[in-house]
């Protein structure tokens, strides 16, 4: 994102930004949810078991997919048009279609890596694919000048060269059988999941697609003197959002591992107490990691590249301080992902509808009568409503399935230190100037401090650590 701010144009990243907004919705149509279907029904059953759950997911999605692909190819001229993008880039269209293709080829065997908590491997097939993506537009947009059109092959690339090294584990368990109980299975529980995930891209994207609704009365009154155009706040929009990417990468992060490791830990005797104390875990970490970053996010972008150009243009500016809203919005998400383990223990994952709906009506809502009042801020503060809004039905829904220790007296004092910590990170990327090195510091010393100094975060826990994905309590080493 940093280089695309130096050679596209903001209008060339709205273009991006849109066909990348489809992308993410086909995704979750691509996929039928059998990625997380998958990992729950591969818990009940035997090496043979598996082994159909593996080759049905992965046959289904390849015939999907490949019908997908098709549609997607020969309808790419109208969705140009809806897409308010030029005829010259309807290829662009059929490049994504083939992303996606090759990306859905690789899901199941991603969910198996998972599955068997090969975290080493896992992590070197995605950085495979992301060192060819920055190869690739080395190499595609910046030496051979090919532009948007360069951009969508260096995925293109990225996503063929992710699929040949899943090779191995595609070999090892796929077989040439695609099976009616199995494939039965899969839907029932990832059928609920596909909606959900639609609605959970609505929550996502919603802000970059209604960024639309601004008139260009309102786009000069909330930014005067600026001379911005819709499709131009449209890309700076979306760039400030991907400079949360920091908050999103938590949240993946988190839900690759959390999944597999509630689901195999679920019937140990402590389960509700460890489980309890992730959470406190989780909080203290993406408050870390995250009021860390808006304190120093507009140094950060300025740090000079070769050439003494900063990381990210300064064109794309205008659009830090919605940037903390955009990490709060993901720390709701990452407490979502954590009370997911009721509605999975409980195979209740068409809970997920509702709650992803709720969402959905909440932040078309919000774009719509925020957008126009407080333009790129509107978008954001849609989004955080959203999540809390998700979050606190997710939890209570949860705590009903699978109760895990949730003591408040625990949790408000890290609550409140987590307002804290966004109200300073908010008033640096606003104001930066009325906050000099010397009092960030300052700040930072004192957040960092403060869980323990009041006993939010206690060392003799962290001595203690957490036990390891594969490993099980001693009294419970019959737990399946």
């Amino acid at each position: 994102m940093p280089f695309y701010t130096h050679v596209l144009t903001t209008s060339d990243f709205g273009i991006q930004n849109y066909i990348f907004i489809l992308v993410a919705f086909l995704n979750v149509l691509y996929q039928f949810g059998f990625d997380s279907a998958y990992l729950r029904l591969s818990i009940d059953v035997d090496t043979d078991g598996r082994k159909r759950l593996f080759s049905t997911a992965f046959w289904s999605q390849a015939l999907g997919a490949g019908g997908f692909s098709l549609l997607l190819v020969l309808f790419s001229g109208p969705l140009a048009g809806a897409f308010m993008i030029p005829g010259s880039q309807r290829k662009l269209f059929v490049y994504a279609a083939g992303i996606l293709m090759l990306d859905t080829l690789r899901v199941v065997p991603m969910a198996h890596l998972r599955l068997k908590h090969a975290a080493g491997r896992f992590a070197l097939i995605n950085l495979g694919n992301v060192i060819v993506n920055i190869a690739g537009n080395l190499l595609f947009v910046l030496h051979w000048h090919k532009g948007l059109e360069g951009v969508f092959w260096a995925n293109l690339a990225a996503s063929a060269f992710a699929l040949v090294l899943v090779l191995p584990i595609l070999f090892e368990n796929v077989r040439a059988a695609l099976q009616g109980p199995a494939f039965r299975q899969l839907l029932r529980f990832g059928l609920p999941l596909v909606p959900a995930g639609l609605y959970g891209n609505i929550n996502e994207m919603a802000g970059r697609m209604f960024m639309r609704l601004l008139k260009q009365g309102d786009i000069d009154r909330l930014y005067p003197g600026k001379g911005y155009d819709v499709l131009q706040l449209s890309g700076i929009f979306a760039a400030a959002w991907k400079l949360g990417i920091f908050g999103m990468l938590l949240v993946q992060m988190y839900r690759m591992a959390w999944q597999p490791f509630f689901q195999q830990r679920q019937k140990d005797a402590d389960a509700a107490e460890l489980f309890g104390r992730i959470l406190r875990y989780l909080c203290h970490f993406v408050g870390y990691a995250s009021v860390t970053l808006m304190v120093f996010l507009d140094k950060l972008v300025a740090l000079p590249l070769a050439g003494g150009r900063p990381i990210i243009a300064p064109a794309f500016w205008a659009g830090l301080g919605i940037v903390p809203g955009v990490l709060l919005a993901y720390a709701f998400q990452a407490w979502v992902v954590h009370f997911t383990l009721g509605l999975y223990i409980a195979k209740q994952t068409k809970y997920l509808i509702w709650t992803n709906g709720a969402g959905a009506v909440v932040t078309i809502l919000g774009n719509i009568i925020f957008i126009p009042l407080l333009g790129l801020w509107g978008a954001t503060l849609s989004a955080i409503l959203c999540y809390l809004v998700i979050a606190i039905m997710t939890m209570r829904r949860s705590q009903r399935l699978f109760p895990i220790e949730l003591s408040w007296l625990r949790m408000a004092p890290i609550l409140i230190w987590l307002a804290l910590g966004w109200a300073l990170g908010t008033l640096v990327q606003m104001r930066p100037g009325d906050f000099p090195m010397g009092m960030r510091w300052a700040a930072m010393a004192a957040f960092w401090a403060l869980p323990f100094l009041t006993g939010a975060l206690r060392l003799n826990e962290l001595r203690g650590g957490l036990p390891l994905p594969g490993s099980r309590a001693a009294g419970n080493a019959d737990a399946p």
